[in-house]
């Protein structure tokens, strides 16, 4: 059921991102709610452990830290990492992290080749962590 929830959350997100190119606080507050409740039950009936939710926060906590030192990220996409790491298993997050940062290099490298982007050219990044998310559910299970 988490990963429904995560998934439908983060489709949401992403066209979001994709169609205003940032994402509401207010879907922020809401996501960030969701995911605390459903992390605290999982801790709660032994589900997940403060180490795995500490390791599945490395990706979230990378973005936020590229997005303070160098503005190359947005805060809410570390801050919609984080909440996916509360969804999901620590597995899942490192996998959805870094088959996202994959697949949005081979569409950048697309559109370089087809001369159809700059190289300062900036693409959201939600609508590939979601594809990351459908990739790490389908291969972790």
């Amino acid at each position: 059921m988490n990963v429904v929830i995560a998934m439908a959350y983060l489709a949401v997100m992403a066209i979001a991102d994709l169609i205003h190119r940032e994402v509401s606080v207010r879907s922020l507050v809401v996501g960030s709610v969701a995911a605390m409740t459903t992390a605290g039950t999982m801790l709660a009936r032994g589900g997940t452990s403060w180490e795995a939710l500490a390791f599945g926060a490395v990706p979230g906590v990378v973005i936020l830290a590229v997005a303070a030192l160098t503005g190359g990220a947005g805060i809410g996409d570390g801050i919609v990492l984080l909440q996916m790491d509360l969804f999901l298993s620590w597995n899942k997050v490192i996998f959805s992290f870094g088959l996202s940062l994959i697949v949005m290099a081979l569409f950048s490298l697309a559109l370089l080749l087809l001369k159809k982007g700059k190289k300062e050219m900036r693409l959201p990044y939600l609508p590939f962590l979601w594809l990351g998310c459908v990739g790490a559910c389908i291969a972790c299970g």
